[in-house]
């Protein structure tokens, strides 16, 4: 048996949900943009300081999706040399 608010909170869930469903079908979700010096992501690609960096913050890291936590030990090479 639901309480009094269960079946508003249950439609609101669906509706939620649909609209989502909406969206991703639909795909109006805007794509992210970084803006890295001002560069696309061609750019970034081709650019090696941040090849470096990116690699770098990756072998310093752990990604733990099942829990959506990266875990960094210590900072990477590239920061401390500036």
């Amino acid at each position: 048996m639901l309480r009094k608010g269960g079946p508003r909170f249950l439609i609101l869930l669906l509706a939620t949900t649909a609209l989502n469903v909406t969206i991703l079908a639909v795909n109006l979700s805007f794509p992210s943009k970084a803006a890295v010096a001002y560069m696309d992501y061609p750019a970034l690609v081709a650019d090696a300081d941040f090849k470096k960096a990116v690699q770098a913050i990756v072998e310093a890291c752990s990604v733990y999706v099942d829990v959506a936590k990266v875990r960094c030990a210590a900072k990477p090479a590239f920061a401390r040399t500036r």
